[in-house]
């Protein structure tokens, strides 16, 4: 009997136990749903992780505009005025001209992304070259030309930034990232393509054509090179700061869509 009176003492203890335990629990709960206040999905959404882009997504992306007829039509319609501005080329020496035909390309880039413009630059020189040949055919140069774009379409692909932008003092501050972007795309250009690139590509040529290697003529006029794209550069930085948002706002109102690119939705743009 004594035995018993021990279990049972010793049943009343867990069981005392367990409900301290379960009340413990649900005071814990009670604490965090009021210190936790509930998120709406909009919140969910907004603190969700974004998904992380690499590169080569933007040459992707780029490439399916090729599906859309727009693309096609606009393109062509820049190429063409791009062989109109390149006959307004001044030439300084043989291998040094100032032109505003890259206008064309940052537009390109700027709407249709790396891909596009790489292409739109490879059949504009082409063109170009057929039309009005200059020397013997380089691919070299040709590729040039589709390299500068292609970083142009880098830097600008879906680059926000209309002509109302630079005027309504709200929102400069948010367009100043916009233009820095224009600014590094030019930088870019001038340091990889006009100060690297070609250089390159004129040894080679004239290496090609000689018969042996030859650099001196290309070595002895490359501070003059370096000067003409360090009083150039500015200079097409604010040409493209003009335009680019022009060519912006009148894209969006002629297709009724903003740069965001496949939304599927309309939408009014106030200048």
């Amino acid at each position: 009997m004594a035995l018993s009176n021990n279990n049972r003492n010793v049943y009343k203890k867990n069981k005392a136990k367990r409900a301290k335990k379960r009340n413990k629990a649900d005071f814990l709960k009670d604490v965090n749903k009021i210190s936790t206040p509930k998120r709406s999905k909009k919140d969910a959404v907004k603190t969700a992780k974004k998904p992380k882009r690499h590169i080569f997504g933007s040459f992707k992306e780029s490439a399916l505009e090729l599906k859309d007829i727009r693309c096609l039509v606009v393109t062509a319609m820049l190429i063409a005025l791009e062989l109109a501005l390149k006959g307004l080329t001044l030439h300084i020496t043989d291998d040094l001209k100032v032109s505003v035909a890259f206008i064309t390309k940052a537009a390109t880039g700027m709407l249709y992304g790396p891909t596009v413009a790489f292409i739109e630059g490879i059949v504009s020189d082409t063109i170009s070259f057929m039309i009005k040949p200059t020397g013997a055919f380089s691919p070299l140069f040709t590729l040039q030309e589709g390299f500068a774009a292609m970083l142009y379409g880098l830097f600008l692909y879906k680059l926000k930034l209309t002509r109302a932008d630079l005027h309504d003092k709200t929102i400069q501050k948010q367009s100043a990232g916009q233009i820095l972007r224009i600014v590094l795309a030019k930088l870019s250009v001038a340091v990889c393509i006009n100060l690297f690139y070609t250089p390159l590509a004129l040894i080679i040529t004239n290496s090609m054509a000689a018969g042996q290697f030859v650099y001196g003529s290309t070595l002895t006029g490359y501070p003059a090179r370096l000067l003409k794209n360090a009083i150039q550069f500015p200079v097409d930085c604010i040409l493209l700061i003009a335009f680019l948002p022009i060519v912006s706002t009148a894209y969006n109102l002629v297709f009724k869509r903003n740069n965001s690119h496949k939304t599927g939705v309309s939408v009014d743009i106030n200048l």
